[in-house]
């Protein structure tokens, strides 16, 4: 319904408002309305900021997903009536003396963006990553469940921590930015999956109607407790991924280094074989040759005596020839 067709009893009965508790609050209904039309008005040129912040957003790496709004106009209007009771635990100084010209100053959730992330440590990475783009108005919150004091150790000295009774866990930030001559502040909330499961269940649950039922509230947080365990758990599971393929890449460098120095070893061993090889070649020539030279020194002793036999026996034959001969002078 158009907030220009809204009546005040419609309004109320929508978002479950007590006639005690809208007494409780001093903002009128024609201021209310009057906000709420203004907001309604501007409605799509704050879509295409919370576009424009989503967009950049999930350009980061550590960020599974990003979903986004604009406040409603009558939750927005409903929110001003909780934080303008007084003597409520919503109540919020800075909302006294609201009205349409100020309220965009004074409200710092009217576009929403939520960053997803699968991992807790990817948080921080994620923190980085946004005041690296926008400047923020006012320093980041990290709302904890009670004792998660482990955390704060590890985190940058410019966000707070609070402690969120409901056991919230989400860094908030709150960036501003220009439009149409207005300032304008974007919300941008930065959680793991399961932490957006949860919160989504508990205020579906827990809001307008249980918010004060303790064995509801009691469920939900034994449920909230049950989601940082499936956060552990992820981390854990991460970690375990980390360190098994570290020692796969060691176990294949290692099969690398055993297949080199493999073969390295029937390198060695093949020039062995060579040089074994070709010692064994060599041998075999000099064993020829010494076969050869023996050989040779045999048949040059041959040689050598069957020329002194030889010898011997031509002088034995031309001895006698020249005795006769002699003998014929002699005669």
């Amino acid at each position: 319904m158009s907030i220009a067709l809204l009546t005040e009893d419609e309004f109320l009965h929508n978002n479950r408002i007590t006639q005690q508790q809208w007494q409780a609050s001093p903002i009128t209904w024609s201021t209310l309305k009057a906000i709420g039309l203004c907001h309604e008005q501007r409605t799509e040129a704050l879509n295409l900021t919370a576009e424009s912040y989503a967009g950049i957003i999930q350009q980061c790496s550590h960020v599974h997903s990003v979903r986004w709004r604009v406040k409603n106009p009558q939750h927005l209007m409903e929110k001003i009536v909780r934080k303008t009771q007084s003597h409520s635990v919503t109540f919020k100084a800075k909302y006294l003396g609201i009205n349409q010209y100020n309220y965009d100053e004074i409200v710092t959730d009217l576009i929403g963006v939520r960053a997803l992330h699968l991992f807790k440590d990817d948080g921080l990475a994620i923190h980085d990553y946004l005041i690296s783009q926008w400047q923020y108005e006012e320093p980041p919150v990290f709302y904890v469940r009670s004792g998660d004091d482990e955390v704060f150790a590890k985190l940058p000295k410019d966000i707070k921590v609070k402690i969120h009774p409901a056991g919230y866990r989400s860094l908030h930030y709150v960036f501003g930015s220009e439009l149409q001559q207005r300032r304008i502040f974007t919300e941008v909330q930065v959680r793991t999956i399961f932490e957006e499961a949860w919160t989504e269940i508990d205020h579906k649950i827990r809001y307008p109607n249980f918010s004060t039922d303790e064995e509801i509230c009691s469920f939900l947080l034994i449920f909230n407790r049950l989601v940082g365990s499936a956060d552990e758990m992820g981390s854990f599971v991460k970690q375990l991924a980390i360190e098994a393929e570290q020692r796969q890449h060691t176990l294949i460098a290692s099969q690398k280094i055993t297949e080199t120095e493999s073969l390295d070893v029937e390198e060695l061993f093949l020039e062995l074989e060579r040089k074994s090889k070709k010692q064994h070649d060599s041998q075999l020539v000099i064993e020829q040759l010494r076969q050869r030279v023996m050989q040779l020194q045999a048949d040059k002793e041959v040689l050598q005596k069957s020329m002194y036999s030889n010898m011997l026996a031509s002088t034995t034959t031309v001895a006698p020839r020249c005795y006769k001969a002699s003998e014929l002078l002699d005669k």
